[in-house]
């Protein structure tokens, strides 16, 4: 149970009740401080307060306490199982909600118990599919992950936790034998690797490495394994800290900062020996893949640590502890090895270029002799319009993944004698949102997630010669209790140009055609991300199937910039943020109330990362909207550009650099325009974020509290980066933001 105590105080200012209060929430490791402006004026209006107020204090302490389809080619047939376990299933979905009270709204709470897969792992003969499942334990205020196992020829009722850690077990990776598998475990002092047999029993160390283990691989005989760790502090690393302690120093890394490619022999009963260093000093590496003989590794790497030199990776070669690390790849911008195949070569990631509006392919390049890359890089992907995600290269072909407007399909190209030899097929059919890919040594079977906007995701399984979906797991029985709004796909002409743009349109539980509701804008970040057509309701700040059961629609466009439409659109916003995509969006909110959807007088707009630039922007742009929250945003693109851990962002996106265009980057800063801010504005940030720093939305809020002219509060959330990850924070930040549009667009009163 969880002990609340609130206390306050305030003071009438003549007839307003005008409170400046400063509350603080306790949490794990610190406190939430949110400074707020209110006055006893509910939304619609009313003359405004525009005093200085009551200085007022306020605590608040918290002590914790389907559908199935016949088997895919390569599986057993289990049809009639298959059918007859769906039968079963709806029926008893039936009974039971016939036995009890209609499905009721989604809340903030049921958002925090939903399961999720992620990390598929498909065996290698096919006969088994590892995965993770994430859930929050609200007790211990974390995120537990474990690693489950089920059979390709099972069905729900088969899919079963194979480990039990309190913490992070995860990235499951076969072995190449199939007989057992590895996966990460924070389960002891450091974070090692792990193996366990897929039939269960304990799972044993397989790596004793001296500093955290990241990332694995298995050398394809099995001998071997790859993993990444940095090296252990020096003693004279150790003597210095105890004298001198360890300052920041900007733009450089201490030793054990650095991240290298380590590998050690495999014992027959799976356990490693002394790891070998092999990557050598100057390299911060990335990634590691093997040669398929198992003699070499490929790697990509950066200069250093310090994340701003992510723009200049480069994919090497390292064929021993001793040998040199030979450079492959001279492309622009970030690259790194995803496989290596023994036609094709090294398969690299990347774009060859800095900005990341182009698009991301993937490439084969021959290793040559201790030097660059024997030959120019081909173009694996270069007829896929996308963002080229690497899952399979074999005998059956070349297997990427990709957004796909609204949605994220598999890809297939074929591939004779070292090259791709036609152009891609798609192998899934878009009729819901896949995702997670994973195939079979062989490439003939597949497992993904799969889920749609009233569906949370599940694990499944396929053939990739014919895509006929079956179901495996079944991780959040207790959705059917739910009453969930229905979620399509809208489209509309920007008042900019006439651009074509889409969006993901989630309506009310219950919505009838011709009903006006109120809208919610819930703008992605990036600016090159993308919203898709997938459920809502298992993270984020906005909680968009919670706002469906309150009786809003929710509209997240795809403006300009977004991923899933091809390069040519990803770039259209270069030169141009605060600009023309802002128009998409808004564009969005008139086709809404024209198609007789939105209620113009019940208008919200919320974002974070760069939804929430969109939000400060928006809300100086219009008085439209009633309510407004920006997570996380940047509002002064020029103090933005030295508060930022990429300030490459900005000079790529806008072109020069603040001191080359001053009245650029003022130009195109909310800031500038604050004066104008008419709507409520909750504003939310993480204390230890290093993306969009919280002097942003401190910078915003003590303007628009100073101007005085609407409400506002800035909550601040300890020990958080640039997205919240403690669950009872993410529960503060979901109600915050149901409350605000409860009060602001509904009218109702104040939660306590």
């Amino acid at each position: 149970m969880a002990r609340l105590t609130v206390r306050s105080k305030a003071r009438f200012v003549g007839r307003f009740l005008d409170i400046v209060e400063t509350l603080s929430v306790w949490g794990m490791d610190g406190r939430i401080r949110v400074w707020a402006l209110r006055d006893k004026l509910g939304p619609g209006g009313g003359r405004r307060h525009a005093g200085a107020g009551a200085l007022g204090a306020a605590n608040l302490s918290v002590t914790p306490r389907n559908q199935d389809a016949q088997a895919p080619e390569g599986i057993m047939s289990r049809s009639t199982t298959l059918t007859l376990f769906g039968i079963a299933a709806v029926l008893g979905h039936a009974a039971g909600i016939a036995g009890q009270q209609s499905p009721r709204p989604m809340t903030v709470d049921d958002v925090l118990a939903m399961r999720t897969p992620s990390s598929v792992a498909m065996s290698p003969d096919g006969s088994w599919v590892a995965f993770v499942v994430s859930e929050r334990d609200m007790e211990a205020d974390r995120v537990v992950t474990d690693v489950w196992v089920v059979p390709t020829g099972g069905n729900p009722g088969d899919a079963r936790r194979l480990t039990t850690g309190k913490g992070a077990d995860d990235s499951p990776a076969w072995h190449p034998g199939g007989e057992w598998l590895g996966f990460a475990s924070d389960r002891g002092e450091r974070r090692q690797v792990y193996g366990i047999r897929p039939n269960g029993g304990e799972a044993w160390p397989v790596t004793s490495h001296v500093t955290d283990v990241g990332a694995f691989a298995f050398s394809p005989d099995g001998a071997r394994i790859a993993f990444l760790a940095s090296p252990p502090k020096s003693e004279a690393d150790e003597a210095l800290e105890r004298l001198r302690g360890r300052p920041m120093v900007q733009d450089s890394a201490y030793a054990d900062e650095w991240t290298h490619v380590y590998v050690a022999e495999l014992s027959d009963d799976g356990s490693a020996g002394d790891a070998a260093r092999w990557s050598p000093d100057g390299l911060q590496v990335e990634n590691v893949v093997w040669s398929p003989d198992s003699r070499a590794v490929a790697y990509g790497a950066r200069p250093s640590p310090v994340l701003r030199t992510r723009y200049n990776g480069a994919t090497y070669v390292q064929r021993g502890p001793e040998a040199e690390a030979e450079q492959l790849t001279t492309m622009d911008g970030p690259d790194g090895a995803v496989a290596w195949d023994e036609g094709i070569g090294v398969v690299v990631a990347a774009s060859g270029h800095l900005l990341g509006t182009f698009n991301r392919e993937l490439w084969g390049v021959s290793p040559g002799a201790g030097g660059v890359g024997a030959g120019e890089p081909l173009s694996l992907t270069g007829d896929l319009d996308e963002n080229a995600a690497f899952v399979y290269l074999g005998e059956s072909g070349l297997l990427v993944s990709a957004s796909s407007r609204t949605g994220s399909a598999l890809y297939h190209f074929p591939v004779l004698a070292g090259r791709v030899a036609g152009p891609p097929a798609a192998v899934t059919d878009g009729a819901r949102f896949y995702g997670g890919f994973s195939a079979s040594a062989d490439g003939t079977l597949i497992a993904f997630t799969v889920e749609d906007g009233t569906s949370p995701p599940d694990v499944f399984v396929s053939g990739t010669r014919s895509f006929m979906p079956a179901r495996l797991t079944d991780l959040n029985p207790r959705t059917a209790e739910l009453a969930l709004g229905e979620q399509r796909v809208e489209r509309w002409r920007s008042r900019a140009g006439g651009e074509e743009i889409e969006g993901v349109l989630t309506l009310p539980v219950g919505y009838e055609e011709g009903d006006r509701v109120p809208l919610v804008l819930v703008v992605h970040g990036g600016p090159a991300g993308v919203s898709s057509d997938r459920f809502h309701g298992t993270r984020g700040a906005y909680p968009v199937q919670v706002y469906a059961g309150m009786g809003f629609a929710v509209l997240q466009p795809n403006y300009r910039g977004s991923t899933g439409y091809g390069e040519r659109f990803r770039g259209l916003n270069r030169g141009d943020i605060s600009g023309s995509d802002w128009v998409d969006v808004d564009s969005g909110v008139d086709a809404m109330i024209e198609r007789g959807i939105a209620d113009p007088a019940r208008l919200a707009v919320s974002g974070w990362s760069f939804g929430g630039h969109h939000t400060y922007w928006g809300i100086t742009r219009t008085d439209r909207f009633k309510a407004a929250s920006a997570g996380a945003g940047a509002n002064d693109l020029i103090s933005m550009y030295s508060q930022t851990d990429l300030p490459e962002f900005y000079h790529t996106y806008l072109g020069p650099k603040p001191w080359e265009d001053w009245e650029l980057y003022e130009e195109r800063s909310a800031y500038r325009y604050v004066d104008r801010v008419t709507t409520p504005l909750l504003i939310q940030v993480g204390e230890n974020d290093e993306r969009v720093p919280a002097e942003q939305s401190i910078q915003f809020f003590e303007a628009i509290r100073g101007i005085g002219k609407v409400p506002t509060e800035l909550v601040i959330y300890p020990g958080q980066p640039h997205g919240v990850r403690s669950p009872r924070l993410q529960r503060d930040l979901m109600t915050r933001n149901v409350e605000w549009l409860r009060r602001w667009v509904l009218g109702a009163p104040q939660a306590s």
